[in-house]
């Protein structure tokens, strides 16, 4: 019985810890408009990167680029000029986050695996010349 309750335990840790690795693979850069608007591009922004507009006057704004001119960027909610923006970020997703997330799955994987072991050990018992007693 108590093993069923040390299996049930490791298998919602490794959830737990699955899903917060896949929900932290990706991270927003912030990109420096007044680059973007003297060299009228915005430097790590493509067609169909998620980025994270913050106005002038406060409002802040998350969309998927579709346009792309040399005065601003555009998606789904409208179009901004790069001289109406407060901040720019976007999204970039960690180059080495399956490597790590796999790294991680593998560690866990192996202390579950050591935790069960240790789990099912009933006794050690060392004999030395005799049949041991059970």
């Amino acid at each position: 019985m108590p093993e069923t309750r040390v299996f049930r335990f490791v298998g919602r840790y490794l959830l737990c810890l699955l899903l917060f690795n896949l929900a932290a693979c990706s991270t927003m850069q912030t990109v420096d408009v007044e680059d973007a608007m003297q060299y009228s591009a915005a430097r790590g922004v493509d067609y169909g990167s998620l980025v994270k507009v913050t106005t002038l006057e406060n409002q802040t704004v998350k969309f998927r680029v579709t346009e792309m001119k040399p005065d601003g960027l555009g998606g789904n909610q409208g179009f901004f000029r790069f001289e109406n923006m407060k901040s720019l970020k976007v999204e970039s997703p960690s180059a080495s986050s399956s490597d790590n997330t796999w790294a991680w799955i593998l560690g866990v994987l192996g202390v579950a695996a050591l935790v069960a072991l240790v789990a099912n050990a009933d006794s050690v018992s060392i004999c030395s010349g005799a049949p041991c007693p059970e």
